[in-house]
């Protein structure tokens, strides 16, 4: 027997070992669409970021189109994973196609998932519409009304109490872009499947947001907050994100790596992405970049590769990539947690250091003259000019150590240690650039992330949306802000008309219901008042509307008590 076999065949009874079936949770079966920008990409709550299909019908061929109005698609399937060490034993949540191994809804303090996880089977929106429409007109949409607070999802607060979310006290959703999406998902809701796996005891608070910008629209990040619910310690553990990429027709495609912007990418192997679903002349390139990742311990390595060792807040950023092959054994499919982690650790199933050149690992095939180089970071060189390793030169002899073809990747950051009840966050942007050729592309491709890489903290910065300012014809008609303001039983309006007209000035709570009529009646031009008394109302943000022909203004009332 051949010794990928043997191999194999360990890999393969390792796993098997007890693992806990530690919840009895159904698959996920929600999905929302992040569609702000010039993308529109599915998202899932299972631990898939984009995959071909629902798995229930309707079959459904959006994954992840760029530009938002074609159906081609850059991703036949991304998924992300996360792998560690409990009490020196492998665990993984990691899979590539299903069965996922992420359910929905959060672990209780003792680590145990729901009994049931279909009530959690959601993924919650937030846009800046929805804040805009509430604060210039009081409108609550149904995404602010079920914001879920309750499970995490982060709320600015406007009352200075953090235990509550009161629209009519102030508080908002935490708005990320223009466009934010929010879930929750654990890895103790059933059996993992695929990487036969105990669980590691994780749960998630997911985002993935865009934005309207011109400057960012072809983008989109993620934010993934780790919580460890497990009793123990969580030793040497990783996360990444495994891509498969289309790039339109998925076979011509290549890959690449720069270290030094913690990128990994994805480019056309020719200038011509041919076939219904290809890009044509000119493909673009994609890649993956983490931008806030745990914070490196002191351990004598520049981990943000910004030439300081150790400094304060140095960032683990992106530890390692790794192209695996259509194949079996160590270098093919992964098959078990060991083989999911050594991937993740940037090392071959078998745990062998990839060598830098070629195919990255030996055999008969290596010639003599290249030295056989470990490397955490699969094809460096940059193919814009040839140099070695690219896949355009990956053995320094102009020959290519495959042609182009169908892609598997791996993009990783670790390791780090997480213990019991702590938590860390993992932000990454995913980046789509077209330039001139297909070479082209992947030099503006990294010319964006250098961008983003720039401005990652001001774009994972929460969005704050001002108060409304008068408009002109508010300036016009003089609808001043009720005075005072917040008021405990009785306010002030004032309004000023440029002519005679109709006028009704009513006040409304934020449900929409009508509390009071102040005025309904014909007035003439100049300056009016009208009180508003609050009489038995609960405290909390009134509405008061003037509506004038075919014109209407809202201004927001506060009432406390």
């Amino acid at each position: 027997m051949q010794r990928s076999s043997w191999i194999l065949l360990v890999l393969l009874l390792l796993p098997y070992t007890a693992f806990a079936q530690t919840g009895t949770c159904e698959p996920t079966l929600s999905q929302a669409t992040l569609n702000v920008g010039n993308v529109r990409a599915n998202i899932y709550n299972d631990g898939a970021l984009f995959r071909s299909f629902n798995p229930n019908p309707p079959y459904s061929r959006i994954r992840y189109h760029v530009p938002k109005g074609d159906s081609i698609n850059i991703f036949v399937n991304a998924s992300f994973w996360v792998g560690g060490k409990i009490d020196n034993e492998i665990r993984t949540a990691a899979t590539r196609y299903g069965p996922q191994e992420f359910w929905a809804g959060p672990l209780d303090e003792n680590g145990n998932p729901p009994a049931s996880c279909a009530q959690y089977d959601k993924l919650w929106e937030i846009s800046k519409a929805d804040i805009e429409s509430f604060l210039h007109a009081g409108e609550v949409s149904e995404n602010l009304k079920n914001w879920p607070w309750h499970l995490g999802a982060p709320v600015v607060d406007g009352d200075g109490n953090t235990n509550n979310y009161n629209l009519a006290k102030g508080d908002l959703p935490e708005l990320l872009g223009d466009q934010r999406i929010w879930w929750i998902m654990n890895d103790r809701g059933n059996t993992h499947r695929a990487s036969k796996s105990n669980p590691l005891g994780i749960e998630i608070h997911a985002s993935a947001f865009a934005f309207i910008d011109h400057r960012l629209e072809n983008f989109t990040f993620y934010s993934y907050k780790l919580i460890n619910k497990n009793s123990s310690s969580i030793e040497d553990a990783y996360v990444s994100l495994f891509t498969e990429g289309d790039l339109g027709n998925y076979s011509d495609d290549f890959l690449g790596s720069d270290s030094l912007l913690h990128l990994g990418y994805h480019y056309n192997g020719d200038n011509d992405d041919q076939g219904d679903y290809g890009y044509g002349k000119a493909p673009p390139a994609f890649g993956v970049t983490f931008l806030h990742t745990q914070v490196a311990d002191a351990d004598n390595l520049d981990n943000d590769r910004d030439m300081v060792v150790d400094e304060p807040g140095e960032m683990l950023g992106t530890s390692g990539t790794l192209h695996y092959y259509f194949d079996t054994g160590p270098y093919g499919d992964p098959v078990s947690a060991r083989h999911y982690y050594n991937y993740m650790r940037s090392r071959w199933g078998d745990g062998s250091p990839v060598l830098e050149g070629l195919t990255g690992f030996p055999g008969s095939h290596w010639p003599a003259s290249l030295p056989q180089k470990p490397t955490n970071f699969f094809y460096t060189g940059d193919p814009t000019i040839g140099a070695f390793w690219s896949e355009v030169n990956s053995d320094a002899m102009d020959n290519a150590a495959l042609g182009p073809g169908d892609r598997r990747f791996i993009i990783s950051s670790g390791p780090f240690n997480l213990s019991s009840g702590d938590t860390t966050t993992v932000n990454f942007a995913i980046i789509w650039s077209r330039g001139e050729s297909n070479l082209d592309s992947v030099s503006l491709l990294k010319r964006h992330t250098t961008g983003v890489r720039a401005f990652a903290d001001q774009i994972f910065t929460p969005v704050k949306i001002p108060e409304p300012a008068q408009t002109f014809q508010q300036q016009v008609l003089g609808f001043d802000q009720n005075f005072p303001n917040p008021f405990t039983e009785s306010t002030t309006l004032r309004y000023s008309l440029p002519q005679t007209m109709q006028v009704r000035l009513a006040v409304y709570d934020l449900l929409g219901r009508e509390v009071a009529i102040l005025v309904d009646a014909q007035q003439d031009a100049g300056i009016h008042t009208a009180e508003f008394d609050a009489g038995d109302l609960p405290a909390g943000i009134y509405l008061a509307r003037i509506e004038l022909d075919f014109l209407r203004f809202t201004k927001r009332m506060v009432l406390i008590r």
